[in-house]
């Protein structure tokens, strides 16, 4: 029977020997040591040790010998084990989340997250485990993400504090995203990496999520704690989250060539002055976001403004969180194109500048961010293409909108971009009503190639008669909504996508 305390120090460098068993036995270990690979098969048999920590280079039976020979016994094939060596070797049999290989010079803080981790994988493999769990006051967040990646695995890792929970998605031990609460990619991670308290537990699976995190593990994790400490150093210099801020110079006047999160911020202060939600809808992490108000106040660009208004800024109920859970399963498990946590609905407009009015009365739907590549761009105001903005449902969805903003000859635009498309929004106004057939052409065309809900929206107030011949212009049936939006009806948007998202829910659209 294995011993949960007893491990085996298989080392030939005195030094090693006297560091590894003193710091073993801190851990609450009960260390045995041998010096050969002859011996060390011999006391692992005899006493089953919980884990073997082996120099690769043992004398007389070299470690990958000694680990070949104790696999193969049906007394000791489980024991995991930790090789020591000065370079990297490929060890046939090496069991990925089991096992553990180190180079030389061994750090020790490491080599106890990397025991925790090969103890927990062997716990893990028993029958009906789900993976590697634990607690974050035993092993942070940053080692399960270190020993991941070095040890190359694929899935989910689930974070929980209290009522709060977050995900970083794997692959070949490299991070691809990570979600909490509606943010996602280094605003999240850098939030759960700042958890002291709680629980992780690492699901194997396949990880089809796109990639957003472009930084290397290994430089992620050191600028995510770089900006956590910096966080707790400063906390007292950053505003309070309850304080509204106003800007004090135009936004067009701002350079171009600034950090892209100044241009984000100075927006985001014109529709949501408070600083929690300019912090909150901001796709940059908390401390740049932070850090951002803070010089921009210093510089005059920003001021603290009046508490009036505050009220203004808060958003009536857009979706549940059930709702949006229904939303987000119905589009991953019946449209088999999508890829992970990520639609596309297209906006179709007659004219450029419609279709920019439209995105800016989106700003009062809750998750609603703009793309900062396009937002600032006087050309991408005027005529908008491309993903301009994104709306982040519970659970980490997001929704972008794209837009094509001119219906003429716009087919091979659209098929060019329409991956995971979910739904299409078509804008036209009175100017633009002799170009509807191209409209209802469009809609042909894309509903030839996928079926998803078509919104028709007109702006302003249609003539007596005109709307009948809108919707014969469209080709819309008796019970297929026609949205009219006057120039105060900034709410008109909840309607529009609360029936978008209600037309994905039915399994008319089920394709």
């Amino acid at each position: 029977m294995m011993d949960k305390n007893r491990t085996l120090l298989a080392l030939k460098r005195d030094e090693e020997i006297k560091d590894l068993t003193g710091y073993i036995t801190g851990l609450g270990f009960d260390p045995s040591v041998v010096r050969d690979g002859a011996r060390a098969i011999e006391l692992a048999i005899q006493e089953v040790p919980s884990f073997v920590i082996a120099d690769i280079d043992l004398p007389v039976i070299d470690a990958e010998r000694v680990f070949h020979i104790l696999r193969n016994n049906p007394h000791t094939s489980n024991i995991p084990f930790v090789f020591i060596a000065d370079s990297v070797s490929d060890i046939k049999g090496f069991r990925t989340g089991i096992d553990v290989f180190l180079q030389r010079p061994i750090n020790l803080d490491e080599l106890s997250a990397r025991v925790r981790q090969t103890l927990s994988a062997r716990k893990s493999s028993g029958p009906g485990s789900r993976g590697i769990e634990g607690r974050l006051s035993h092993m942070s967040l940053a080692d399960i993400l270190q020993i991941l990646h070095l040890n190359r695995k694929e899935g989910e890792l689930r974070v929980t504090s209290g009522a709060k929970s977050g995900s970083v998605y794997i692959k070949d031990g490299e991070i691809y995203n990570s979600a909490l609460e509606g943010t996602e990619k280094e605003k999240a991670l850098f939030r759960l990496l700042s958890w002291d308290e709680g629980k992780f537990e690492f699901i194997p699976k396949q990880v089809t999520a796109t990639k957003k995190i472009r930084s290397t593990t290994g430089n992620l994790l050191m600028e995510g704690m770089r900006q956590i400490d910096e966080f707790r150093k400063k906390k007292d210099q950053f505003p309070d989250k309850d304080k509204n801020l106003k800007s004090k110079v135009d936004s067009k006047t701002l350079p171009k060539g600034l950090q892209p999160v100044i241009y984000e911020v100075m927006q985001l202060v014109n529709s949501y002055p408070k600083v929690c939600d300019v912090v909150e809808r901001s796709a940059y992490p908390d401390y740049e976001v932070y850090s951002t108000i803070v010089s921009m106040l210093a510089r005059g660009i920003l001021d603290y403004g009046s508490e009036e208004g505050a009220a203004a800024a808060v958003a009536p109920q857009f979706l549940t969180t059930d709702q949006a859970i229904s939303i987000r399963e119905k589009i991953l498990s019946h449209y088999t194109d999508m890829n992970l946590n990520y639609g596309k609905i297209f906006l179709l407009s007659t004219s450029g500048p419609l279709a920019s009015d439209f995105i800016k009365r989106c700003k009062v739907i809750p998750g609603f961010s703009m793309n900062t590549k396009s937002s600032f761009s006087q050309i991408a105001i005027e005529n908008p293409l491309g993903e301009i903005s994104a709306i982040k449902l519970y659970g980490g969805m997001d929704i972008t909108l794209f837009s094509i903003p001119t219906v003429r000859n716009m087919g091979p635009l659209w098929r060019a971009f329409s991956e995971n498309l979910i739904g299409v929004v078509m804008l036209w106004d009175e100017q633009g009503a002799d170009e509807l057939s191209e409209l209802e052409t469009a809609k042909k065309d894309i509903l030839s190639k996928k079926r998803v809900p078509v919104l028709p929206v007109f702006y302003g107030q249609a003539a007596k008669g005109a709307d009948e011949q809108y919707r014969k212009a469209l080709g819309l049936k008796p019970d297929e909504p026609m949205f009219k939006m006057g120039p105060s009806d900034n709410n008109m948007v909840f309607e529009i996508f609360y029936s978008l998202f209600s037309s994905i829910i039915k399994d008319d659209y089920v394709r």
